[in-house]
């Protein structure tokens, strides 16, 4: 029997999900995928999922999206779900997960920006791109 993803508690939750796949969407370029089916394509395969999170969460960065949305967001994807409610993965370190995932797409954006300096002595960082 396939595992069915646990549907959110609340309104932040439900919109965090409907973000993400939307996202989802957009990268993996399947306008009509549905998140049932993206949770069974993408929850119990590791690799893959970490990959659609890493590029959710530059795809959410580059829409405009604060990093701290994109915290919100990614807590929503299949792979942290899966962990979560399935393999009952304790919530705090997959938090960690999600935090690390959206700061390496932050400084992969920034990069790819050049809003980095390359000098070395100090990283600028623009308004807003905390996490909390």
């Amino acid at each position: 029997m396939a595992a069915k993803p646990k549907e959110p508690e609340n309104e932040a939750g439900k919109q965090a999900r409907q973000q993400y796949l939307e996202q989802a969407r957009r990268v993996i370029g399947e306008a009509n995928l549905d998140y049932p089916a993206l949770y069974q394509r993408f929850a119990q395969n590791d690799w893959a999922a970490i990959k659609l999170d890493d590029t959710v969460a530059l795809a959410s960065l580059k829409a405009g999206y604060s990093p701290k949305e994109v915290v919100g967001i990614l807590h929503q994807s299949p792979y942290l779900q899966h962990q979560v409610h399935i393999n009952k993965v304790p919530l705090a370190p997959m938090s960690q997960y999600v935090r690390s995932t959206v700061m390496k797409a932050v400084q992969r954006l920034e990069k790819a920006q050049g809003t980095q300096k390359t000098q070395g002595r100090s990283v600028q960082r623009k308004p807003g791109m905390e996490l909390e």
